[in-house]
């Protein structure tokens, strides 16, 4: 005979089909951690299980799924913070979530260097296409900080990507890159 599931069990393995996926993509280019993405994921359904009967819904469950996941990978980020301090980084492994190797690649390298608001806000708003109001529910701020911070990350990764253009185009022996040739002829 079939197992017939509680509400509980169910309505869990529907959210756990349902998010799970952007979850892990969001933990694992916040924390640039396959093992430790996998691990928030997890995380993140337990603490659902537990807290199931304190979730008055108020908030959408994707909405609470991805409080909790941002509120776990926070502590995450500062253990890591701390272990960083005391010993010699990990080297990154990347595993595939969906994208081709080179782009995945050039992605994290750019969002290496944003900070840890840039890099979240970026995942949830560009990557995960959450409304501004979803992010700054989520994130625990105002729909301006979470525009702000957008704007300055993407700013950022702009210049960041212009930067490694001119790099390549010298690196091949062409000349001054455009932005190079209109600042000599100002």
């Amino acid at each position: 005979m079939g197992e017939v599931k509680t509400g509980l069990a169910a309505a869990i393995d529907e959210l756990y089909d349902l998010y799970a996926d952007e979850l892990y993509r969001y933990a694992r280019f916040t924390l640039r951690d396959a093992h430790l993405a996998e691990d928030v994921v997890q995380e993140v359904f337990i603490r659902a299980i537990r807290a199931w009967d304190s979730f008055r819904g108020d908030a959408a469950p994707r909405t609470w799924l991805w409080q909790i996941a941002r509120n776990y990978t926070r502590d995450v980020m500062r253990r890591k913070q701390v272990r960083r301090r005391h010993s010699v980084s990990d080297p990154v492994e990347l595993y595939d979530v969906g994208a081709p190797f080179e782009s995945l690649l050039e992605l994290e390298d750019q969002l290496q260097g944003l900070s840890d608001d840039g890099r979240q806000v970026f995942v949830l708003r560009c990557m995960q296409d959450l409304s501004v109001k979803d992010t700054a529910e989520i994130l625990g701020w105002t729909e301006s900080k979470v525009k702000t911070t957008l704007s300055r990350a993407l700013s950022k990764l702009r210049r960041q990507l212009e930067q490694d253009i001119d790099k390549e185009n010298r690196s091949r022996g062409g000349g001054p890159s455009g932005m190079e040739r209109t600042e000599r002829q100002i």
